[in-house]
């Protein structure tokens, strides 16, 4: 992505929703209508999941918003990231979360609109999988992260695709199946958009997609695609930027998976409990501005 074009995404996308947007808040409905108002104007399927749960600070009204390109495919690569923020008592109630996760929702709206033609031009007659995008509320804890005051959104989707069933036509056969065995692979984004993210492998079942990744990676540094910032140079210790490897500056560190053991917990969990593939893209550790007050893209 260019310097234009990266400037672009921030004016397109998240500079609308850099603002406090703690569920069932005026900020979270905002955003709200600006990705619902966003995908409408694309043409793809716009479904809220709206509903009430009981919080620390009260009954809150949460809504996930899932948009898919295409409604009548029988499978889905699913893209996922939240967009409430984080809860703090006032003084200190105007956190953003640049990071966390707006930053996130910003690239996978990028992300649509950029392939939004692509799918467009594919055989009708022979897409099977589509790609569908949920947009998360209720990940963040209002008080203290635990079971019930957290993931707020995610836990009730989960819960409630796993109930609901579509019929597969297989051949002479007709087969139902809940809406989460539709998921080829639910991928989460979290605190991404600060300097030198480093991403870990956490899954083994998807670790295969891990390093297809990493192979774009690679793909985009060696046709020098892909952009380094001076910061980069400077903490590895090179002056010239024609000295820069892969491996310095690489996002993915592809040999976690057998030195990380545990996991982060996340909005991912309800779908993986449920034996949802899971690949989970968030940079470990995690940037020095997590919860705190500075904006940090």
């Amino acid at each position: 992505m260019t310097e234009i074009e990266s400037q672009q995404l921030i004016e397109d996308y998240l500079t609308p929703i850099l603002l406090p947007r703690v569920s069932g808040s005026e900020g979270n409905l905002k955003v709200q209508k600006y990705i619902i108002e966003k995908f409408q104007t694309l043409g793809w399927n716009v479904e809220e999941d709206k509903f009430t749960d009981s919080t620390p600070i009260g009954e809150i009204t949460f809504n996930n918003i899932i948009v898919t390109k295409d409604i009548k495919a029988p499978r889905k690569l699913v893209l996922a990231a939240h967009y409430d923020s984080k809860y703090f008592e006032p003084p200190n109630d105007g956190f953003i979360g640049a990071t966390d996760s707006a930053v996130s929702c910003a690239m996978l709206m990028d992300l649509a609109f950029r392939l939004d033609p692509y799918f467009d031009n594919r055989d009708p007659e022979s897409i099977s999988t589509t790609l569908q995008i949920i947009f998360l509320d209720g990940e963040e804890a209002f008080k203290s992260w635990t079971a019930t005051d957290s993931l707020y959104g995610s836990r009730h989707l989960a819960a409630k695709w796993e109930n609901e069933y579509v019929v597969e036509t297989d051949g002479s056969q007709n087969k139902a199946k809940n809406v989460l065995s539709s998921i080829e692979v639910f991928v989460l984004l979290d605190l991404l958009g600060y300097k030198e993210p480093l991403i870990s492998n956490f899954f083994t079942t998807t670790s295969w997609l891990f390093i297809e990744l990493s192979k774009i990676e690679a793909r985009l540094f060696k046709s020098k695609l892909l952009k380094t910032s001076h910061d980069m140079h400077g903490m590895h210790g090179m002056q010239d930027p024609k000295e820069t490897k892969l491996e310095d500056i690489s996002y993915f560190d592809t040999d976690s998976i057998y030195t990380y053991q545990a996991h982060i917990e996340d909005d991912y969990i309800p779908f993986l409990q449920r034996g949802v593939p899971v690949l989970h893209v968030i940079p470990w550790p995690f940037p020095e501005c997590w919860h705190k007050p500075s904006v940090c893209i």
